[in-house]
Parts: structure tokens; C-alpha cells; sequence
């Protein structure tokens, strides 16, 4: 854990490292908040285990790297999975947390087989990034925007941290996909030419 943290922001961790770190130390993997709502999924946990083995200068921990990437590719491939109604879409069935949770196991994924050379493996993560992100119209997060003004403080304070964590979602796997699709000269898996990819989706925050 301690190695993969200084380079979090620049493998394009979007959620709030600080929370996900305590909950990693703190709470069991199928552990919840105080509010009853899980803050991190496994998957992630064995994906943020794998770049940290990656990153690490001990052999202790570098050694382990294969045996993280068996885990983490196993637990991001059913990330989502779950008992389903028949003939409903699977992912707008899951809580925000979760799908959040599933992008940015991608995203960080996606980061680790780009940067060790298996760039196949990467655009597959980048593509159900996207996939994600636009089954769940973050590219259109401020479309027919509805004022939270009648919640109360902590309601407010929880539906506008959520919100900052979907715009950057969004604007982490753009931004990624448009990276290495430069970078390998493949088209981009956003298809921007089509209307209903029109982005209403404000830029993200960006601390200062």
C-alpha cells in the first residue's frame, strides 16, 4: 500500500484515497461503513496490491507481483457480478459505489498492463472502462440537472461528493483512452462523432 500511494494520482485514481486507505487497514473485505454502504470492493483492493507489488523496491513484495496479478484479474472480471433480474441491464442494478469502484479497477488495471508492455490486456481495461462510464451516463452528469437543495446537510454533503467522484471517473477513463490511443495510434473507444456522445459532464475538480 505504501508504495502504490505517491503515485496514485498519477495512475489516475479518482475516488478518495485517503477513505479507501483507512478502509483497506481498517475493515474487513466485506466490511461497511458506519453508514451501512461498503467503500471498497475487493477487486480494488487486490488491483491497488498488485500496482503496489509492482511499484515496490523489496523483494519481499515484488515477488509476489505474479501471484497478485492471478488474484486481481480473477476478481475484476466478476466485479460486478450478482444475482440479476432476467432481462434487465446489469450495471445500472448496482449502487454507484460499486460501479465506481469497478471503473476505477479498470483504470488502474488498465495503467499496469500498459506499463508492463501487455497493451492488448490494457485497451480491453480501457474499453469497459468506457463501457462503464457511458451504461451509466457519466458523460452527461449535468444533463437535466436537479438542484439537491431539499436534502438535508449530510445528504447534500454525501450526493455532492459522489458527484465529484463521477466527473472525474469520467474525465480519468476519457483521458486515458485518448493517452494510449494516441500513443499507439489506434482510434479511440469514445465514439465522440455520434449525438447522443454529446458531454454535458462539467471539467473535474482539481486540487490546488
Amino acid at each position: 500500500l505504501s508504495a502504490f500511494i505517491p503515485y496514485a494520482n498519477e495512475l489516475g485514481f479518482f475516488l478518495d484515497l485517503t477513505e479507501i486507505c483507512n478502509t483497506i487497514m481498517t475493515t474487513p473485505l466485506q466490511g461497511t461503513s458506519d453508514a451501512g454502504v461498503p467503500l471498497v470492493t475487493p477487486a480494488l483492493i487486490d488491483v491497488i496490491f498488485l500496482l503496489g507489488s509492482h511499484l515496490s523496491t523489496s523483494p519481499q513484495v515484488t515477488v509476489l507481483e505474479s501471484e497478485f496479478l492471478s488474484i486481481a484479474q480473477g476478481s475484476v472480471s466478476h466485479i460486478l457480478s450478482s444475482p440479476a433480474i432476467p432481462g434487465t441491464s446489469l450495471t445500472p442494478n448496482h449502487p454507484h459505489w460499486k460501479v465506481l469502484g469497478a471503473i476505477q479497477s479498470h483504470v488502474l488495471l488498465a495503467q499496469y498492463f500498459f506499463h508492463t508492455g501487455r497493451k492488448l490486456e490494457g485497451k480491453y481495461s480501457v474499453t469497459i472502462a468506457i463501457a462503464l462510464v457511458l451504461g451509466t451516463r457519466m458523460h452527461r452528469i449535468r444533463n437535466n440537472y436537479i438542484s439537491a437543495g431539499f436534502l438535508s446537510g449530510s445528504e447534500a454533503m454525501q450526493e455532492e461528493k459522489e458527484e465529484t467522484q463521477r466527473i472525474n471517473a469520467f474525465w480519468t477513463v476519457l483521458a486515458l483512452n485518448s493517452r494510449w490511443a494516441a500513443v499507439e495510434g489506434y482510434g479511440s473507444s469514445f465514439p465522440y462523432w455520434k449525438p447522443a456522445m454529446r458531454i454535458d459532464t462539467p471539467w473535474p475538480w482539481v486540487s490546488c
